[in-house]
């Protein structure tokens, strides 16, 4: 079926380029159509329905113009398709290869949607999940330069440059290897400080983005083997949104997270009960 689906569009051009003078010229000497139906090729209905889907599927105004050329392409998609079926077309190997993956495609996705039904989600979980992210946000955000060497020598060199008076920014162009040494412009911390929670930045940054006020420098920093240099530029609160403003996205969040659940619980359960060989 794709493959012929992906032809159709260029066939349907090629006869509108043509100004479709064979097709108008059927329509014109046309009989009463039944009700709902816009278009009869060799006894085969088109109906009123598959314009009016693809009219609003398109993000176009709906006009007269465009009924008649969504129309125009289904009479074409009709022609094609038969001639294609005429010719036997629909019993190549390569065509019920599609047709397969696409019945067992359909057969999958509704076993899954049965097997996992809706995932529910009360307004107490989402509202469980909005106090704990609330509970756990960081009471600042801290946008700072930096600049990272990789050895003392660069170190001491750069501490010198910034001691007599170099601009931060010119230093930090000179020894950086890497956009503001590989720190995120804007970092989200809260205090205390705790390891694992420091935004992905080392502790020693951590604590001295948060130890800083803005404008002021602090460095040289040692970072495992490397050294940074650190000025803070602006300190602002962290915006949390209402509770209000939130919680369509922390539902659909726990609702995926849930259904991401059962579908691994399903595929454990489905792995058990087969033999798998690799």
């Amino acid at each position: 079926m794709k493959t012929r689906i992906q032809a159709i569009p260029a066939v349907i051009a090629l006869v509108c380029a043509t100004g479709m003078t064979s097709v108008v010229a059927a329509e014109a000497g046309a009989a009463t159509l039944p009700k709902g139906v816009v278009a009869v090729v060799n006894n085969m209905p088109i109906a009123q329905s598959d314009v009016d889907a693809i009219v609003n599927a398109s993000g176009q105004a709906d006009t007269p113009a465009l009924r008649d050329a969504v129309k125009r392409d289904l009479i074409v998609r009709q022609l094609v398709e038969q001639a294609a079926d005429k010719a036997n077309y629909g019993s190549r190997p390569e065509v019920q290869g599609i047709v397969s993956r696409a019945r067992a495609n359909a057969a999958a996705d509704l076993y899954l949607r049965d097997a996992l039904g809706a995932q529910r989600v009360t307004d107490a979980q989402v509202k469980a999940r909005y106090d704990y992210i609330v509970a756990n946000a960081a009471q600042f955000e801290y946008r700072a330069e930096v600049v990272a060497v990789a050895d003392p020598a660069k170190a001491n060199a750069a501490a010198a440059e910034l001691k007599q008076g170099a601009a931060f920014d010119t230093v930090a162009k000179k020894y950086n290897t890497t956009a503001n040494g590989g720190v995120a412009e804007w970092s989200e911390l809260k205090t205390p400080l705790a390891e694992g929670r420091t935004g992905g930045l080392p502790m020693p940054l951590a604590q001295a983005m948060t130890s800083l006020k803005p404008g002021a420098v602090s460095g040289p920093i040692q970072v495992g083997n490397a050294y940074a240099f650190v000025k803070l530029d602006e300190k602002r609160p962290v915006v949390v949104p209402s509770f209000d403003k939130a919680k369509g996205v922390l539902r659909q969040q726990l609702e995926q997270q849930a259904r991401q659940s059962a579908m691994t619980a399903l595929v454990d359960k489905l792995a058990a009960q087969a033999t798998i060989q690799q």
